[in-house]
Formats: structure tokens, sequence, C-alpha cells
């Protein structure tokens, strides 16, 4: 009986064990689930920043830049990138525009008759946009031509080609207004999954008067070219350059010459010091490798001639000791 009484012992104590473990792992089942209550609603703030930004980023680029995207010809074989004038070049122009428009007016406008004006504008555009077609698979080094067509907010097709592999845009001939302008891309099923990596897509309004891009007046109208004029506040007027300040630019201007004229035949003396010092060195090198030279072998020749002497010295002696001298 003793044997027996100490297994239900025992068996006691493991039961007992067990309900303290189980116990412990229901604490920690507990604490597990609130951590992790407490953990998911940080990760999800967390991941709404991460998407806040993302979409901030996106909204506010001023120029598709480095974009590269893969195409599915068998999915989807067209894919199109937008992109507008930027925000502050527009600003500009549309500010001028409506000075102009209201000065031509010679009357009060309403808030209608300017908007529509505004949303009629219209002028030269710069297009450029630089891109290349690869394989995602980086040894498969084969071609992957895709074709492209640009267009304008109205859907004008502004310029198309097929088959090509790289590209870069240069359009200064289109006379519209702040876009959007789309490029579509459309892959070759015969050619597989193709990735298309955009550099660059800029659109630009340049300065029209009185430069290469005015050759393009005869697609805009009168009202157009008026407007297209730059206009000047009382305030940015004073900002223009007086008398006064040509006379002060050009006084600045001789001192300036001076100063330079200083400075180059400074520059020249210096270089002279220099030559001379370098051929001074180069001459005291010179003089010094043959005196080394020199020394070199006359040590090398008291040398020898000691070791003849010593040898005689030494022969004489024992011819002596033999004669019985």
């Amino acid at each position: 009986q003793g044997p027996q009484l100490l297994s239900v012992g025992v068996g006691r104590g493991a039961r007992r064990e067990t309900k303290g473990e189980a116990s412990r792992r229901g604490r920690d089942a507990r604490a597990q689930g609130d951590s992790s209550r407490e953990t998911r609603p940080q990760m999800a703030a967390t991941m709404k920043v991460a998407l806040v930004c993302l979409l901030a980023g996106l909204l506010f680029a001023g120029e598709a830049s480095a974009l590269k995207f893969r195409m599915f010809p068998n999915l989807n074989p067209k894919e199109c990138v937008s992109e507008l004038v930027p925000e502050s070049q527009w600003d500009v122009v549309l500010d001028s525009v409506e000075a102009n428009f209201r000065k031509a007016a010679k009357r009060n406008l309403t808030d209608f008759e300017i908007a529509t004006r505004l949303a009629s504008f219209r002028r030269p555009i710069q297009i450029e946009m630089g891109f290349l077609t690869m394989s995602p698979n980086p040894k498969d080094q084969s071609m992957k031509p895709i074709d492209y067509v640009i267009t304008d907010a109205k859907g004008k097709v502004l310029s198309a080609r097929t088959g090509v592999t790289q590209e870069e845009i240069d359009m200064k001939g289109h006379v519209g207004g702040k876009g959007p302008y789309t490029v579509c891309f459309t892959a070759n099923k015969q050619f597989g999954v193709v990735e298309v990596d955009v550099s660059y897509f800029h659109i630009n309004v340049p300065e029209a008067v009185g430069t290469k891009y005015a050759v393009h007046s005869s697609e805009l109208s009168e009202e157009d070219i008026r407007d297209m004029q730059p206009t000047l506040t009382d305030e940015e007027i004073q900002y223009f350059a007086k008398e006064e300040h040509i006379i002060e630019l050009k006084t600045d201007m001789r001192k300036l010459g001076s100063a330079v004229y200083q400075t180059y035949y400074e520059q020249q003396h210096v270089k002279q010091i220099i030559l001379r010092q370098h051929r001074g060195i180069y001459h005291i090198a010179t003089k010094t490798k043959i005196m080394g030279y020199i020394e070199t072998f006359l040590i090398i020749l008291c040398s020898v001639l000691q070791y003849v002497f010593v040898r005689r010295l030494f022969k004489n002696k024992k011819l002596m000791s033999v004669l019985g001298v």
C-alpha cells in the first residue's frame, strides 16, 4: 500500500500542477489578446498615415519622373500616363491673361466672362518625355518594342509611333491649354511581358513672346497673342534698373576688371617663382645624385685598394719567413 499511496500522491500533485499551468496559460492568452487589441489600432493608424503620405506624394508631384511599370499584354495590353502643366507655371500665365483681358476690355467684366476667357486660352506648349523598354528578367536581353500615342485634353493625336524600344520626345510645335496630356503605351503579345521605364515626362510653358516659339503664332488667335504679353505692376516696375543703377554697375565692372587684371599678373608672377623653384630643386637633385655616384665610386675604389695592399703585405711577410730573414 505504501507504493500505491505514493503513486496516488504523485498523481494528485501532477493534477494540481496541470491546473496551475492551465490557469497561467489562460492569463497569458488574455494578456496576448489585450496586447493584440492594443496593437491593432496602432497598426491601423500607421497604415493610414503611410497611405495618406503616399496619396499626398502622388497628388502633389509636379511631374512624372522615374516611373517604372510592367505591361502584361495577355491581360491588359494598354497603359496610359497623364501629365499637366505645373500649377506654378499655369497660375502665372493666367494672371497675365486676366490682366491683359481686363485692360483690353476697358470695362468691368463679370466672373463668368473672365472664367470663360481663361478656359479658352491657348498658347505654345513644350512636351518632353523619355522612356525605354526592357524585359523584367535581367538575363533576357531581347528587344521589347511597343507602340505609343500622345494625345491632348480633347483627345487629339499629337504624335504616334510603332515598334520603338526607346524614345526621347521634345515637342515644341503644339498649341494648347493646361492639359492633361496623355501618353498611351500598347504592348505586343508576341513579345511577352514588357517593363517600361519612364525617365521623365514634363509639360512646360516656354516664353513665346520674342522667342523661337513665336513662330507658332499662326495657330493662335489675336486674343491669345495679345493676352500672352507680359504684364508689369507698379511694384515690379520699381525693381527695374535706372540710370544711377547703370552708372554704379559700370563702376563696379571697372573695379572688377582692375581686380581681375591684377590677379592675373599676380598669378603669372607666382607661376614664375614656382618654375624657378622647380629648376633649383632639379639642379640640386642632379648635383646630389652625381656627388653620390662619385662618393660611392671612391668608397668602392678605396675598399679594393685596401684589400689589395693588405693582401700584398701578408704575402711579403710569409715570403720573408720562408727565407728565414
